[in-house]
Formats: structure tokens, sequence, C-alpha cells
């Protein structure tokens, strides 16, 4: 098994602003990309959460794909392309 990457977490910067570079680095490695928000029932307190790996199964990618034309007059968005690797301009 591959060892796990530490990365260290940047709390200067905005999520935003680092959301492009993540998003970037998960194509090029043909990763899942997830991003989740939770609010603690209890606290009220707001996460965001940001993952990329090897995740959605192509089970799971039909049932969210279903929940998610299921819940489109309630503003949920799906945006699917065709895909291929892009090859280097170098």
């Amino acid at each position: 098994m591959a060892p796990v990457k530490k990365r260290r977490v940047n709390r200067s910067r905005p999520l935003a602003d680092l959301l492009p570079a993540l998003l970037q680095t998960a194509i090029e490695e043909s990763n899942d990309f997830i991003l989740a928000f939770e609010t603690d029932p209890d606290t009220g307190r707001r996460k965001i959460h940001v993952m990329s790996g090897k995740f959605v199964t192509p089970c799971m990618l039909r049932k969210l794909i279903g929940q998610a034309e299921s819940q489109r007059d309630e503003g949920s968005t799906r945006i699917s392309r065709r895909w291929t690797k892009r090859e280097s301009s170098e």
C-alpha cells in the first residue's frame, strides 16, 4: 500500500483560493473530488470537507446521479461531460 501523503493545512488563504489547484490535481490524477458541507445539529457549527481519492464506485455514482436528478426542482445541479486526458503541450 502506498504511504499516505501528509499535507500541511494552509489556513491563511481562503478555501475558495485553494480549490482550483486541488481540483486540477484531482483531475490530473483521475481522482474523485468531493466537496461536502456539514452542520452540527447540536451546536450549529458549520464545516466544509474537501476530499480527493478513489471513493465513488460505478454503482454509487449511478445512485448519486439519480438523486441529483430527482432533486433538480429543489436546486440540485449536475453537469456531465465526456472526458479525455489532454496531452501536455511541452
